[in-house]
């Protein structure tokens, strides 16, 4: 796990630890899956950030 990542693993072994209803662990679960999606994303969605960025552009040639 790199440095500030929370994998799945991580989130499981807080959630066992703290048990389920706790909020510490929640985030935790919430953090691994965001990751999860993000590298995701991250290979094979490198052209969307490319176009967010011409669209703020666009918006300040108006």
């Amino acid at each position: 796990m790199g440095k500030g990542r929370m994998d799945e693993a991580a989130a499981e072994r807080i959630k066992k630890a703290r048990g389920e209803k706790d909020d510490f662990a929640r985030r935790a679960a919430l953090a691994a899956k965001t990751n999860k999606e993000t590298s995701g994303q991250a290979q094979g969605g490198g052209q969307s950030g490319g176009s967010s960025g011409k669209q703020e552009s666009g918006g300040s040639k108006k």
